[in-house]
């Protein structure tokens, strides 16, 4: 694989060559940087036509990537993380016994992880949750929202109809707080 950075009206782009068939583009987190992958002997044309006829989605998704940096900044330094993780532990062990209790679903165990594509996951074979660090900066009822969806996956694996009806009856509203979650 080779790659080069090309500019194609007014963006910056990385070119990635490689033994593949058809181009493919990128937006990578959390900074909005575009990658094109490109087979080996597609001229740089090709890849400006290809780049132009994909211009909106460009845009669009670069802005969402970059509005969900923004809404969600790294910590500057081990340390702020490191502080942000005990808060929301704190936040945590609070409310996942009130819930578990008010739910009657239990997990076997819990985890804060820096996870950056999802706010949560449960092994729904040993019912363990892990939360994203990212809910340290989220509101009480979005940490609630987590929480109870993970919890509702201890009993049902899957987001089928049984899924969203356990939703539906332990937490009435959950899909406007799930739209505030969203970018």
């Amino acid at each position: 694989m080779s790659s080069k950075y090309i500019m194609i009206d007014g963006l910056k782009l990385e070119l990635q060559r490689k033994k593949i068939k058809r181009m493919n583009m990128r937006i990578k987190e959390p900074d909005g940087h575009i990658v094109i992958s490109a087979p080996y002997l597609t001229p740089e044309f090709e890849v400006a036509r290809f780049v132009r006829s994909k211009r909106r989605w460009i845009d669009r998704n670069v802005a969402r990537v970059r509005s969900k940096a923004a809404a969600h900044p790294e910590p500057q330094s081990n340390a702020e993380k490191e502080r942000l993780r005990a808060a929301l532990k704190a936040r945590i062990a609070v409310r996942l016994p009130a819930i578990e209790q008010q739910a009657g679903l239990r997990c076997s165990g819990w985890t804060v992880r820096d996870m950056h594509t999802r706010w949560g996951s449960c092994n729904t074979s040993t019912h363990h949750i892990n939360f994203s660090l990212m809910l340290a900066t989220r509101s009480d009822a979005e940490l609630d929202y987590v929480i109870v969806h993970e919890l509702v996956h201890t009993r049902v694996a899957n987001h089928g109809p049984d899924f969203y009806a356990y939703m539906d009856r332990l937490m009435p509203g959950w899909k406007n707080i799930r739209k505030s979650l969203k970018y």
